[in-house]
This record gives structure tokens, sequence and C-alpha cells, in this order.
């Protein structure tokens, strides 16, 4: 009943992150393909917590530069492979806008494109949050209505 009541507010949310998450990958995609640069990069960190890398490079204008790889657009076999110190091809971007900390692995660049814009986690909390106002409505108005009416059957009175 607890969680059947907060199904607006998850759902409200699962809408504002879905749109957020839609907005950052297409943020990237289009910020690569008119900024991308591709070099090589060196492995400077693995954290595997929030499962991204971080890489040193030489920028298009010898400047040292630093970027994350994130790992959720790629298969585990290609994350686990990265190393710390190891040389790795990346794209990144060569511009000084929002976005600009991020790069993506340049073999795998389709893999990137190909990612789903909005992650299935946020298809899951938009359907249960979704079919729980479908199915039961009553719960929404769950704190405005006396207890002992929720509960009854036909709701109507």
């Amino acid at each position: 009943m607890f969680i059947a009541s907060l199904a607006p507010l998850m759902f409200l949310v699962g809408v504002i992150a879905g749109l957020d998450q839609y907005g950052q990958h297409r943020r990237l995609l289009e910020n690569l393909q008119v900024y991308g640069a591709e070099t090589d990069a060196v492995v400077s960190y693995i954290d595997e917590e929030n499962q991204r890398n971080g890489v040193n490079f030489l920028q298009s204008d010898g400047t040292p530069g630093f970027a994350s790889v994130d790992w959720r657009y790629y298969d585990p076999d290609v994350y686990q492979s990265l190393k710390y110190g190891r040389t790795i091809r990346i794209i990144y971007i060569d511009a000084l806008i929002s976005g600009s900390d991020r790069a993506v692995l340049a073999e795998h660049y389709q893999a990137v494109k190909a990612y789903p814009r909005i992650p299935p986690d946020i298809w899951w909390i938009l359907g249960i949050s979704l079919l729980l106002i479908v199915f039961v409505p009553q719960f929404v108005f769950f704190g405005m209505v006396d207890f002992s009416e929720l509960l009854s059957p036909s709701f109507e009175k």
C-alpha cells in the first residue's frame, strides 16, 4: 500500500530521470560528432564503484588532457580488459563545452551510438509505477480521503 501511494511520485521521478538521461546521451553523441577527436590515451585510474575509468592524453593543441570513460556502454569483457597504465584509443570532445571531460573508446564507438537513450532501469520505474496507478488508482488519493474508503472495493459512495 505504501509503495502504491508513492506511484505518482515514482512516475514523475522516472519521467524526469528519463528525460535527463536522454538529454545527456544525445548531447554526448552530438558533441562527439561535432568536436570529436581521436587520440591515444593512458588509463590513469579505474573506479569500479562508479563503473568508469580516467584517461590522460595529449589534446590536439599539445596540452595535457583528462577525461573519463563510462563503462555502461560496453560489454563487461571490454571494460574488464582496461588496466591501469594501458594505452587505449579514445574519441574525446576537443572543445571547452559542457561534457568535454568525457570520452569513449574509439573501437567501440558504435556501441555508444547503439546504447538506448533511456536506460532499461528507468523504463522499469516508469512501467511499475504506471501499472500501480492504472490497476490501483484509489491509492493515488492516499491521505486525501478516509482510509476506510480506500479499502472499500468500489471506492464509490
